[in-house]
């Protein structure tokens, strides 16, 4: 059984496969070829793929390889066709548009396609499973206090709204900051965190919005935290009296359920699984894609509202644990690979 995660840097499919390793190893004999450090797992080179799959394995007749990325289907599919190893590939698609004719090739050579939502699985196929991604509530839960969560980050508000991801328009970095321009001066309690890495193609834009944030003399308030380590996000997330994903758009998404199995309510566009995760009114709220008008809307509602956002709490953090643990998500995918390996 081998995984991969071929990508230079952390995203949120490292963030899945992160998750899901311990409790895949405890039902197979897993292996990962990654090109990050894994803390506590042998990571295998290519070399070492290669010794590994070109024989069978004692208790099957064929490996199966679990692969999420195009360059991880092409690597597989040379094992596979080229090198003659006996294994059979197993592909996650999380996209909710169109793949374009190179992903397509790809997927249609895949021996089994699992989808991570309902719309992700109308674009492939065919679909051996919908299997949403979840979350180690363990990991995400709230601990301690929120006020002694943000002192830690050296902040200058007392209650915080954070957005996680890199900073770009895709992510709706721009509608978030232009909305906290806005509401802030009459909110004095909050203040409004980026959570993620800037990269070189977005140097621009990042530097765009903070101009903005220093017309508006909100630069105390309006703090860009930059990337933080793995193991440091469940931290930040307990800081949070609240959390937004206004992404234009977005595969499946792991903020708002790690955002709410943290405690923290969300407020979210109509994109990737959102709409699965939170309940209208209950756990956070969605807003249609472009709609920034109605986004500001809600969080001025519950940035005045602060018994609602305390009782949205817990039953955030009881919906992730009912319906997204990582447990559940890793039942799902191990029935595939009990299927491929009875054919």
């Amino acid at each position: 059984m081998l995984i991969t995660d071929l990508h230079r840097r952390i995203t949120g499919v490292s963030a899945t496969i992160r998750n899901l390793i311990p409790l895949q190893s405890e039902q197979q004999n897993v292996k990962l070829w990654a090109r990050l450090p894994f803390a506590g797992w042998l990571q295998l080179n290519g070399l070492q793929v290669f010794k590994l799959l070109r024989r069978r394995p004692t208790d099957h007749r064929f490996h199966i390889w679990h692969a999420r990325r195009n360059n991880e289907m092409l690597w597989a599919l040379f094992f596979k066709v080229i090198l003659r190893c006996p294994l059979k590939i197993v592909f996650t698609s999380a996209a909710i548009r169109r793949h374009s004719m190179w992903p397509r090739w790809l997927i249609s050579k895949m021996d089994a396609v699992i989808a991570t939502s309902p719309a992700a699985a109308n674009l492939v196929e065919p679909v051996a499973a919908v299997v949403g991604h979840g979350v180690d509530v363990q990991r995400f839960a709230p601990k301690g206090s929120r006020t002694a969560a943000l002192a830690k980050m050296e902040v200058v508000f007392e209650k915080a709204i954070g957005q996680f991801g890199r900073v770009r328009p895709e992510k709706g970095s721009d509608i978030f900051v232009e909305a906290m321009i806005e509401l802030l001066p009459d909110h004095p309690e909050f203040g409004a965190v980026l959570v993620g890495k800037v990269t070189s193609q977005f140097e621009k834009f990042s530097e765009q919005l903070q101009e903005k944030v220093h017309a508006a003399g909100l630069q105390d308030r309006i703090v860009w935290y930059g990337e933080v380590p793995f193991s440091v996000v469940p931290a930040v997330y307990n800081a949070m009296s609240l959390v937004v994903a206004p992404s234009r758009y977005e595969g499946f998404g792991l903020t708002p359920i790690e955002a709410m199995a943290s405690g923290a309510p969300v407020v979210a566009s109509d994109t990737g699984a959102y709409r699965q995760m939170i309940d209208q009114g209950v756990t956070g709220a969605i807003f249609p894609v472009g709609n920034d008008k109605l986004f500001r809307g809600h969080l001025r509602e519950l940035m005045g509202n602060a018994d609602r956002l305390s009782e949205m709490r817990a039953i955030c953090q009881a919906k992730v644990q009912r319906e997204f643990s990582v447990e559940k998500e890793a039942a799902g995918i191990n029935e595939v690979y009990e299927a491929v390996w009875s054919t």
